[in-house]
């Protein structure tokens, strides 16, 4: 995910984002095509507790362009999406752990990256919320058009998935 999503470059081989190769990116680069091509959804959420659900999203798209007015709507807009229409001024601490996963999808949806990476997206939900989430991610991924990529050991979300790679200490392998 780290390589997919242009926070690390790879040791060896080449790696392209759409039709640019970017193999040999300065940090400066890679920066700004994580924030124009990517929205991250991380294991432990990585919200920040002194912020409120709407905040942690508007920051985001303030970073991608938005005004004030206009990233707090969108911000709006994209809680309402994932079931959190009444959650906007609630600070991290205060919502489950689900609802933190789905303020945290909000935030990767922030601006329309094309591209969704979710790392173990389910690992500290129970089975009911990880199953609710990762069908979130499904929906809205089929209803604007992203790419999304999981990254997970949890078998119990395999047939939510389009494609499923196997992958044994760096390679891909194959399974039946």
């Amino acid at each position: 995910l780290s390589i997919l999503g242009c926070v690390l470059t790879a040791s060896s081989g080449k790696v392209k984002l759409f039709t640019e190769d970017i193999s040999n990116a300065q940090d400066s680069a890679l920066a700004g095509l994580r924030l124009s091509y990517v929205g991250f959804v991380f294991q432990a959420h990585n919200l920040l507790a002194s912020l409120t659900a709407t905040e942690n999203i508007a920051m985001l798209l303030e970073l991608r362009g938005y005004a004030g007015k206009a990233a707090t709507e969108e911000a709006h807009k994209l809680l309402s999406e994932v079931g959190l229409g009444d959650k906007f001024e609630s600070k991290p601490g205060d919502l489950s752990g689900g609802q933190r996963q789905r303020v945290a999808i909000a935030r990767a949806l922030a601006g329309a990256p094309p591209i969704l990476l979710a790392d173990e997206p389910t690992a500290a939900l129970d089975a009911q919320n990880g199953l609710a989430v990762t069908e979130t991610l499904r929906a809205l991924a089929k209803d604007h058009g992203h790419t999304v990529v999981v990254v997970t050991h949890d078998n119990r979300i395999f047939h939510l998935a389009d494609r499923i790679v196997h992958i044994e200490d760096g390679l891909i392998v194959e399974k039946p």
